[in-house]
């Protein structure tokens, strides 16, 4: 039935509150039927093993996730939005990994640990140090040759898979 009232949400005695775009509205609560169904007690196993992946995080992990999270935003529900914890970003990003099959992931993507730079300056004179691993390098180098201006050279590394 539809209601002009203050925006709510959920089970508030013997109705259930819900907003959508036109308006907010409310029905009789009810307990739902749960058929337990093969598709169904899949899914509730991704859910349950990813949440048992998360206890088994060290808290560097975890602290990391919990860094992450800080930046990324919930679905707005009832005009309000706010910045996930780090175990529902975990959430996120490994039940979906899960339910195609692949392997979880203890970091966030996207996240590089890097600890320092391998060049700490422009004017770096020492030896060469291993740049941080990542999906690809790309260099831009020119030969010390007889009108080398004229003559550059451009080439693409990549690191194999």
């Amino acid at each position: 039935m539809r209601v002009l009232d203050i925006p709510k949400s959920g089970k508030c005695g013997g109705a259930v509150w819900q907003r959508n775009r036109y308006c907010q509205y409310s029905y009789p609560a009810f307990i739902p039927y749960n058929p337990r169904s093969h598709q169904q007690v899949k899914v509730r196993g991704h859910f349950s093993a990813v949440s048992a992946r998360w206890r088994e995080l060290t808290q560097e992990q975890r602290n990391v996730w919990k860094a992450v999270a800080k930046t990324k935003k919930s679905k707005p529900r009832l005009l309000q939005c706010g910045p996930l914890t780090g175990f529902l970003l975990f959430m996120k990003v490994n039940v979906p990994l899960v339910s195609r099959g692949e392997a979880q992931v203890d970091l966030p993507p996207g996240y590089l640990k890097v600890l320092q730079p391998a060049v700490s300056s422009l004017l770096y004179s020492g030896r060469f140090d291993q740049p941080p691993v990542g999906p690809m390098l790309f260099l831009h180098a020119n030969r010390v040759v007889v009108n080398w201006q004229n003559r550059p050279q451009e080439f693409m590394a990549g690191q194999p898979p």
